[in-house]
């Protein structure tokens, strides 16, 4: 999934948590469980930039209102998406470094779907968080 759909979701369920690190937790929870899902991927650095330039935004944007977010969101969110770092870390390098989070090492399932199916999935999974935020 993309780092912002993982920074969002993170946020908003595992940030609904009154305590910072069950929330970090809850996002990299959160991360495992939304790998499973079937979803796109994109191959280009330049989207991968984008990508994450959108999700520091939400983070930056929460950090600055916190009357609009709890501390927890931010510590959600950022258990949400570290998991990818290793990700990044292995595409920047070009070499093949082991990954260790499960999804990412076939350990649990982490299922393609082509764009633009895959996309959409994203967005409904988005939609999805922010009325648990919302309602809940």
């Amino acid at each position: 999934m993309y780092c912002l759909t993982h920074t969002v979701t993170g946020g908003m369920t595992a940030g609904r948590l009154s305590n910072p690190i069950a929330a970090f937790l809850g996002g990299v929870i959160s991360h495992l469980i939304l790998d499973a899902i079937p979803h796109h991927d994109y191959k280009k650095t330049g989207w991968g930039v984008f990508d994450l330039i959108l999700a520091l935004g939400v983070l930056l944007f929460a950090l600055w209102r916190p009357e609009l977010f709890p501390s927890s969101f931010v510590w959600g969110a950022l258990g949400g998406a570290l998991p990818d770092l290793e990700v990044v870390i292995r595409h920047i390098s070009g070499k093949d470094i082991p990954q260790f989070f499960p999804s990412h090492n076939r350990l649990t399932p982490h299922t393609p779907l082509a764009w633009p199916a895959g996309f959409w999935v994203q967005v409904a999974v988005v939609a999805a968080a922010a009325g648990f935020w919302y309602f809940f």
